[in-house]
């Protein structure tokens, strides 16, 4: 997704160092460093993220981290945002953990897909994508359907009103990986738990250890599980995965700090359902206008997540030499957060971005998987779940509803902002 230029944009203010940035509104020389508020993983109203992660015309806003007091810059222009994600000038490898960290994935092993930078990142991405595709994951697609449908036979011989979150949302996405890496659906229970405790948000700095020992745990784990694999393959995601590794000639250690990273990142598309969910509870003529036309549900997911349904910001990068952004100079050094959620909203990349439509021209929101040498691998695979986890429950489900008004339910914090609980009848 290239992002539009906007002819009808403001003048910039003259280009500026980046430890200058306003905290709001145009800069200007003489309103010097501002205080700094700590970075919140807590949501607005209605699970809405940070006012700061929100898009903005001036594109920088400075935090501070929670468990460092670091100071970083949030990016919010779409621009910018797929700039950091793709330059390699802004550096994933070169973030100081004690410092630099933002959520769990910063204390995972240097030989981490997502502490990689080029060419060693492509190096161990290169063989894997093939085996992610959406033609390679397709035939699974029906073993995923039948996943829901039991589960929403569960919810009917049950007791109403359930807990989508827990009844349907969260045993579905651990099923679903279970079939698609060819695992028990208890050894995905477990994946599932080590997933809840390394991709966390970090907001003290007694979290470091804590986190340090669940991906330790986690490695231990992974390194059993791809020696079973090697020994016996099957036809499924993670035999194929770990052959690949290798075949590229990745040392063991580098093999299970690859593999952790996926196995972890298997498990977020749990939250982003509960998140469609609710707001297709309040837009219950897209809902109709799927069930009456199938085909629809992939542009609504797409809506979605590019709406809604994403994580607010990605991994933090640091730049390795003096880089300008827009009119501002940042500095060698200086550690950036893009926010995903201004780039899927910017609307120089989409025409009244805060009006949730699935009738855009433009269907796929690409910039919430990333980009560049990190763009998701899984992102077909997340489409899948989220496609088919939707459509099974609204189509089976008639009248499908929440059992309080939406303005009472309760958001938890995070890097991305998911209902609490979903409580739900039907007719």
């Amino acid at each position: 997704m290239a992002p539009c230029a906007d002819a009808g944009q403001t003048p910039r203010s003259p280009s500026r160092p980046a430890n200058e940035a306003a905290t709001s509104g145009p800069w200007s020389p003489d309103m010097g460093v501002p205080t700094l508020e700590k970075l919140s993983f807590q949501s607005r109203t209605g699970g809405k993220p940070q006012d700061y992660f929100n898009f903005s015309r001036d594109g920088l806003y400075p935090v501070a981290l929670p468990a460092s007091d670091k100071r970083v810059l949030v990016v919010r222009d779409a621009k910018m945002v797929r700039l950091i994600m793709t330059d390699p000038r802004f550096s994933l490898a070169r973030l100081d953990p004690s410092e630099d960290t933002v959520t769990g994935t910063g204390y995972q092993s240097c030989n981490g897909m997502l502490r990689q930078d080029v060419p060693h990142i492509r190096r161990t991405r290169h063989g894997i994508i093939s085996h992610f595709s959406e033609q390679s994951i397709a035939p699974w697609r029906h073993e995923v359907e039948d996943v829901a449908d039991d589960l929403i036979s569960k919810l009917l011989d049950g007791c109403q009103p359930p807990d989508l979150n827990k009844r349907y949302f969260e045993p579905f996405i651990v099923k679903a990986v279970a079939l698609s890496a060819g695992i028990t659906e208890d050894e995905s229970d477990k994946l599932y738990g080590f997933s809840n405790r390394v991709l966390v948000r970090v907001e003290s700095a007694d979290d470091r250890a804590r986190i340090c020992a669940a991906w330790s745990e986690l490695y231990e784990y992974s390194s059993e599980l791809i020696d079973r694999k090697l020994r016996d393959p099957d036809d499924r995601l993670l035999s194929r995965i770990f052959a690949e590794f290798k075949n590229t000639r990745l040392c063991h250690d580098e093999i299970v700090a690859a593999s952790g990273t996926i196995l972890a990142g298997f498990y977020t598309p749990f939250g982003i359902l509960g998140v469609c969910a609710v707001e297709l509870f309040r837009h219950p003529d897209v809902v109709k206008a799927c069930q009456n036309e199938p085909r629809l549900w992939g542009r609504t997911v797409e809506e979605l997540m590019r709406y809604k349904a994403h994580f607010n910001f990605f991994l933090p990068r640091v730049a390795t030499e003096d880089v300008t952004l827009g009119e501002v100079d940042i500095r060698a050094g200086q550690v950036v957060l893009p926010s995903i959620h201004a780039a899927a909203t910017d609307p120089n990349s989409f025409t009244r971005p805060n009006i949730f439509s699935i009738d855009r021209n433009r269907t796929r929101c690409n910039i919430v998987f990333g980009a560049g040498p990190h763009f998701c691998p899984g992102a077909a695979l997340s489409r899948q779940w989220l496609q088919v986890g939707l459509e099974r429950l609204f189509i089976t489900l008639p009248g499908l509803r929440l059992t309080k008004p939406y303005s009472e339910l309760q958001w938890q914090p995070g890097s991305i902002s998911m209902p609490h609980e979903v409580p739900v009848t039907w007719d």
